[in-house]
């Protein structure tokens, strides 16, 4: 598998895991799959870049000095995360299956509630400084 055959793949797993996320509960065998499955393309881009980093803009994804915007596959993502005021989304070796999984419950959200909340990076900041609380209890 070379570099952008491996992005291609990362970007359809994206595109499933989100689905599965918006239309089943955290806990949903399917979901749970489309998590491992989505991981498992992450690790193989990881082969190639390492920080993952996907800029957005409202019709393209910006990858490795690369526009991807020629596709409903691109276009439906950048649109997906350009109304949740989303601009760029990073995944760092050493992610694991729950922080993905937590990223994708959340990013599949109301997008109401999403920008009630005060957007993603807000939500997860949350989460994160009350997982930490609950380590030291």
């Amino acid at each position: 598998m070379d570099k952008e055959e491996a992005i291609k793949e990362f970007l359809k797993g994206l595109r499933i895991a989100l689905n599965n996320a918006s239309a089943y509960f955290r806990e949903h065998p399917y979901f749970i799959k489309s998590v491992e499955n989505f991981k498992q393309k992450v690790n193989q881009l990881f082969a190639f870049l390492n920080p993952i980093v996907v800029n957005i803009t409202p019709r393209s994804l910006f990858i490795d000095n690369k526009y991807w915007e020629k596709g409903p596959l691109y276009v439906e993502l950048a649109s997906a995360f350009h109304l949740r005021k989303i601009k760029s989304i990073g995944f760092k070796e050493g992610l694991t299956s729950e922080e993905l999984a937590d990223f994708l419950s959340r990013v599949s959200g109301p997008i109401k509630e999403i920008l009630r909340q005060g957007g993603i990076q807000n939500i997860l900041n949350k989460e994160l400084a009350r997982h930490r609380t609950e380590d030291l209890l």
